[in-house]
């Protein structure tokens, strides 16, 4: 998988998830009730598995903390932090970590 492939794919799972969560709002205001719209999200865990795969990252969780933590994106190896914050930066790390 080459870098622009990396990227196209993990942004193309940031948008559905925003569109997903337009439609949870979209919806919570014609109902009554609090709406979250979870469909399709077995396809973006397998995208992640496939991406893991593809790239050979051991740490499973990795693209998870990173597209679902609410943190700054930093790593810490060796008590060197290592910025994530961006998407070139995670496929460097992972670049340099995995491959």
């Amino acid at each position: 998988m080459t870098k622009e492939q990396f990227i196209k794919r993990i942004q193309l799972i940031q948008n559905f998830h925003s569109e997903q969560e337009t439609l949870s709002a979209l919806i919570g205001k014609i109902s009554d009730g609090y709406c979250i719209v979870d469909f399709g999200n077995y396809l973006v865990d397998e995208m992640v598995c496939m991406i893991n795969e593809a790239l050979h990252i051991e740490d499973e969780d990795l693209l998870d903390w990173w597209l679902y933590e609410d943190v700054d994106k930093v790593i810490y190896n060796n008590d060197k932090a290592i910025s994530v914050r961006t998407l070139d930066e995670l496929w460097d790390y992972i670049d340099t970590c995995y491959n």
